[in-house]
């Protein structure tokens, strides 16, 4: 009887380094990846407007460029996550009002057909979005649309206007050019970013611990 808390310390113990671990994965800052961008080809745009396809360092996607234009060749971008955008990142970040930009760009992002064989008319419909995401942020006017298109157009930025606060960290990431102006939408999942540091140094102090808590077992014995 004397003998059974000493049963249950190490448990106790590994409990509570693990939540401090836990603790910190949550708490340490996001940091941004930095990828090689590399356009391949048109995809399923029209007229640079809807998806095309990408390669981040190597690995093939679809994105979006949030302006008309500038996706040629290959170009080292910051790969932002909805933390880092709302931190602060992002080309078209720069006050607290512009985070509800890539909000609202976010949301009509989630309604793209990313198949890769579409129908005329989905292509239609990805490149209306896009035009939607250029106005949103200002690259490109929805005056330059005609007819239904322009009505169907400005229709759905009244949608994109309700989601202001729409949570698109589960739905796309943003590669913005590191030294340049480009920037462009991707779906997840996103590529690997570096672990801090400091769980590293936390993972080697549990080992620690355990190798402790082991050894005074054995000699308890």
């Amino acid at each position: 009887m004397i003998n059974a808390p000493q049963t249950h310390q190490p448990k106790t113990l590994v409990r509570l380094v693990a939540a401090g671990l836990f603790a910190l994965m949550v708490s340490a800052p996001a940091i941004s990846a930095s990828v090689e961008v590399s356009f391949e080809d048109t995809g399923t745009a029209i007229k640079q407007a809807g998806v095309i396809n990408v390669t981040a360092d190597g690995t093939p996607s679809s994105a979006l460029n949030t302006s008309k234009g500038g996706s040629r060749g290959t170009w080292s971008a910051s790969l932002n996550t909805y933390d880092d955008i709302q931190n602060g990142a992002g080309k078209f970040n720069g006050a607290a009002e512009d985070t509800a930009k890539y909000a609202q760009a976010g949301y009509l992002f989630g309604l793209l057909d990313l198949s890769a064989n579409l129908s005329k008319t989905s292509r239609k419909y990805n490149a209306l979005i896009n035009y939607v995401i250029w106005d949103i942020f200002g690259t490109q006017s929805l005056k330059k649309l005609r007819g239904q298109t322009t009505r169907d157009a400005y229709a759905l930025k009244q949608v994109a206007r309700q989601h202001k606060d729409f949570d698109w960290s589960s739905t796309m990431i943003v590669y913005t050019e590191n030294a340049g102006s480009r920037e462009f939408f991707a779906p997840l999942p996103p590529i690997a970013t570096p672990i801090p540091r400091a769980l590293f140094l936390f993972g080697s102090v549990l080992l620690g611990l355990l190798g402790i808590i082991t050894r005074k077992r054995i000699s308890a014995a």
